[in-house]
């Protein structure tokens, strides 16, 4: 291989690392998908089953999806100092929904699913700030 043909075909390697690292998303840039949140599953306190779930600075919830079996749910929310107000909604689930808290305050509601599917989780304040109840 020639130096001139060498140098092109470094050149490539180096654009199409660069192409491919900015496709993946590493760097931790604001530009890209934002990242996963956890999954979390319920612990088990008298049959029923609890999540603890936190509105964060960021305007996410601590976890993306909240895994369950049918029955009875607690959720113990809160919101983190520092934080914007946050509240924790599932908008097609009767009880399943808290107050508008300030950063350092938290509420726990209790309710009951029996159908399993996935249910939408918001706070109404930032709109992009959702997670999943999945019901299985």
């Amino acid at each position: 291989m020639t130096s001139r043909s060498a140098r092109n075909a470094l050149v490539a390697l180096v654009a199409a690392t660069t192409l491919l690292t900015g496709a993946a998303g590493c760097g931790g840039g604001s530009g890209g998908a934002p990242p996963v949140a956890a999954t979390l599953t319920p612990t088990v306190s008298d049959g029923v089953q609890v999540f603890d779930v936190i509105g964060q600075v960021d305007q996410t919830f601590s976890a993306g999806e909240l895994v369950a079996s049918p029955g009875t749910i607690r959720v113990d929310f809160s919101v983190v100092k520092g934080s914007a107000p946050h509240n924790f909604v599932i908008e097609t689930i009767p009880g399943a929904s808290t107050k508008i808290l300030r950063a350092g305050e938290s509420q726990s509601i209790t309710f009951t699913v029996s159908e399993p599917g996935r249910y939408p989780v918001v706070c109404t304040l930032h709109q992009g700030m959702t997670a999943t109840l999945v019901i299985r």
